[in-house]
């Protein structure tokens, strides 16, 4: 199989899509392994084992009505064509013969290597090529929901450059984020043209695969994200259909925990810190006549509520950690407050004779425990 490159389009998407946070770079890659190069990257759906010789134009499950057709580029004598409505459509697969098409772990599409390209009339203008990925929800009755959209990506136009039915581009959506029993969707506007390209642009990005099933529905201003792909919508021109025999020349890598994005459920990378709810830095404090010791703590939540503890860690006269002093606190968040604890009699004698004790304050909020060394002295 070939390869080319693939540029994003300039052309702006449709109104009703809602589109992922930016525009990314398509690369060109060689066809992805089917194995794992990691144990949160993985890959599904077609293997890509058969080129791509159908096309969305001609290939699709549905009936099209019969329309004459004066001279065109696509019918220079004016003969009578069938034709389906050139809308926006989805294709997507259900059944693979070999592999599945299902989503198998929630996380991040990295990647989407597609087979094929996008056919160009004979003496007709350039095709539209603008694609995008989606994911979908499977419905009880058939047919699917969408969720997300991808940014747009372009598709190479056959014959150039070499760009055929072997051709595979991969493209790297931005924060494409799929769900576990999902499937992944191949969307394309129509591209329709007055005699020209009446059924829409044929995308040629299906291949003939014994065992294979593909679903497809198309429709005007019908595959944008939220919209309801009802295996009940028909009609000669549009809507739903199975096609059988078919497998959409797609296959998907899949990021999950470390590399998937954490925009999506389950994705770690990129994620900003956690901060602790309470910081407590080094510090010296003095102890008072009536034993306190004030200890300055900030909190960064509210309500701020938990305990303080302050110990001496190796201490020789209770053979291991010992605890001298320790209180409850409830802080004003986004302060620096100053939290007394008073301490035992014998800590004082240990602050005396050591001119200072390096203790532990160990500050338990929420479940969470954030321990610092405190250093206390009479000052």
């Amino acid at each position: 199989m070939s390869t080319l490159p693939v540029f994003l389009s300039t052309h702006r998407p449709r109104s009703f899509r809602v589109l992922l946070l930016s525009v990314g770079s398509a690369a060109l890659l060689s066809p992805i392994a089917a194995t794992s190069s990691s144990a949160d990257v993985s890959t599904f759906g077609s293997p890509l084992s058969v080129p791509a010789t159908l096309n969305t134009a001609e290939n699709l499950g549905y009936p099209g009505t019969n329309t004459a057709v004066p001279p065109a580029p696509d019918a220079p004598n004016g003969i009578f064509h069938t034709f389906h409505y050139g809308a926006d459509t989805a294709l997507w697969n259900v059944g693979l013969a070999a592999g599945d098409p299902r989503v198998p772990m929630t996380g991040q599409a990295l990647k989407v290597s597609l087979e094929g390209c996008a056919q160009q009339v004979s003496g007709g203008p350039a095709p539209l090529t603008e694609i995008h990925f989606q994911d979908i929800t499977s419905l009880p009755g058939g047919g699917a929901k969408v969720n997300i959209t991808s940014q747009g990506f372009n598709i190479p136009i056959c014959g150039q450059g070499g760009a055929n039915g072997s051709t595979v581009s991969t493209y790297e959506p931005i924060n494409l984020c799929v769900s576990q029993g999902d499937y992944v969707a191949f969307n394309d506007d129509g591209g329709y043209v007055p005699n020209v390209y009446r059924n829409g642009v044929p995308f040629q990005v299906i291949g003939a695969a014994s065992g294979s099933t593909m679903d497809s529905f198309l429709k005007d201003g019908g595959t944008g994200n939220g919209a309801t792909m009802s295996a009940g919508e028909t009609s000669a021109n549009d809507g739903f259909a199975t096609n059988h025999g078919e497998e959409l020349m797609m296959r998907v890598t899949l990021g999950t925990g470390n590399d998937a994005t954490h925009i999506c459920p389950g994705g770690k990378h990129g994620a900003p810190p956690v901060l602790a709810p309470i910081r407590v830095s080094p510090q010296t404090d003095g102890i008072n006549h009536s034993r306190i010791v004030a200890i300055a703590v900030f909190c960064r939540i509210s309500p701020c509520k938990g305990t303080a503890t302050l110990t001496v860690p190796g201490d020789a006269t209770y053979a291991g950690e010992a605890t001298y002093g320790r209180v409850g606190f409830s802080l004003q968040a986004n302060k620096t407050v100053h939290l007394p604890i008073r301490v035992k009699a014998e800590l004082v004698k240990k602050i005396r004779a050591k001119h200072g004790v390096s203790m532990k304050l160990a500050a338990a909020v929420n479940g969470q425990t954030i321990t610092q060394r405190i250093t206390v002295k009479i000052l």
